[in-house]
């Protein structure tokens, strides 16, 4: 029995791999043509604050909500005390009179608030108000299927992200989104309110109230059928990719027995932390960042009634827009926002080589876009594997969103 479960493992990891290492997949041309960016981009420092788990200086209160009746699960922490961080951040007397935006971090593919805890640390250090979602059908909210009505996609969590803003934050107060990976799209929808039917914004609409977008190693959809949207696949290419895909989804994603066995009677703790020591392979200390709570926040959630389901939505649903597609729909508004992204420069399920993290280095290398980019040795959860990353997105939040009166 123990060999089974094993193989039902491996079956899931690699098929969820290959899904993953598909939008990952770099066509020769990229490989070629990619150039280091002309503008300069802000190299990893060690040394910049000392991260510390338990050294928590901040107040953080769990809310639950209800999000079209069902509960969801956020947590907010605000500023109480501060330490030195070598920034323009809260110590600075200048900086207090600033009209600082609170910030909603919005996190990725079978994650949760838990894993923000370096980033939320590290914000309410510099003076800032965090609110960190746990998006509908993940983490510790509520996870309804097709029989409540409720299809999965970007859209209904960017409609997710903007009816919270609207019910907790204050109505004058601006706001930065910041997403990680699928996160980051949820973001970019929320932000452009791509995810509305009316161009119609009443007095305290998110839309209006974006001061700027951050993005940790953007995705390029809900999940990798987006890659079919590459304009540099040929013919036989996307016939492959296709193939795969519908493969993956009769077989592993769309087979709810199998996906249900899997993640109820095979998935452990012990196999999590394993996957997340290789997730975080490039920390100095990747034991001590995968602890408990951390596996806990990835391990519970998938026994929750309805996770089955949402977990074959998010693999099959419709994609949804790319970033691509997101900034030529709403050019005249992002090329107003500042946005910011910091890309581990080790990710291998994307890629700053890839069709996103290239479309991004070229933004940043034009000096017309408000588009800036940092780059990190480390993987695809750069803020949780070395803290200090976090530092940039607090310097590009210090330096161009706060200052903006």
């Amino acid at each position: 029995m123990a060999t089974c479960s094993l193989s039902a493992v491996r079956i899931l990891v690699w098929s969820c791999l290959l899904a993953n290492l598909a939008s990952a997949y770099v066509p020769t041309s990229f490989l070629t043509e990619s150039k280091s960016p002309t503008t300069p981009l802000m190299a990893f420092r060690s040394g910049i604050f000392q991260s510390d788990i338990s050294a928590a200086t901040t107040t953080v209160s769990p809310k639950l909500w209800e999000f079209r009746g069902h509960q969801c699960y956020a947590e907010i922490s605000r500023p109480t005390t501060a330490r030195g961080m070598g920034l323009d951040g809260w110590n600075n007397p200048s900086s207090r009179r600033k009209i600082k935006p609170e910030v909603v971090l919005i996190h990725g593919f079978g994650c949760s608030s838990t894993y923000w805890r370096a980033t939320r640390q590290a914000f309410n250090d510099a003076g800032y108000t965090v609110h960190a979602l746990d998006l509908l059908g993940q983490g510790k909210s509520a996870k309804p299927g097709r029989a409540d009505n409720i299809e999965y996609s970007i859209n209904l969590w960017a409609q997710m992200v903007e009816e919270y803003t609207e019910k907790f934050i204050p109505r004058q107060t601006r706001v930065v989104l910041i997403g990680n990976s699928l996160g980051s799209m949820v973001a970019l929808s929320a932000a452009t309110g791509d995810h509305r039917e009316s161009d119609e914004y009443s007095v305290g609409s998110l839309p209006l109230r974006i001061q700027g977008i951050g993005m940790y190693n953007c995705g390029i959809g809900m999940n990798s059928r987006n890659l079919l949207k590459d304009p540099s696949l040929n013919s036989f290419q996307r016939i492959i990719f296709t193939a795969l895909f519908n493969t993956l989804d009769t077989l592993i994603f769309g087979n709810i027995p199998l996906l249900k066995y899997i993640l109820e009677d095979v998935v452990t703790m012990d196999l999590l932390r394993n996957a997340l020591l290789g997730l975080y392979q490039y920390s100095s200390e990747p034991e001590r960042r995968v602890d408990d709570a951390l596996v806990e926040s990835f391990y519970l959630p998938a026994k929750d009634q309805g996770s089955v389901e949402a977990l074959s939505q998010i693999y099959t649903n419709d994609a949804g827009k790319t970033p691509m597609e997101l900034h030529a729909d709403h050019a005249e508004f992002l090329n107003k926002i500042p946005l910011h992204l910091v890309w581990g420069t080790k990710d291998n399920v994307t890629p700053i080589a890839g069709p996103v993290g290239q479309f991004y280095m070229d933004l940043a290398k034009n000096p017309e876009e408000k588009v800036s980019l940092s780059l990190v040795d480390a993987g695809h959860i750069p803020f949780d594997e070395i803290p200090e990353s976090n530092n940039f997105m607090i310097e590009w939040l210090d330096g161009i969103v706060a200052s903006k009166e």
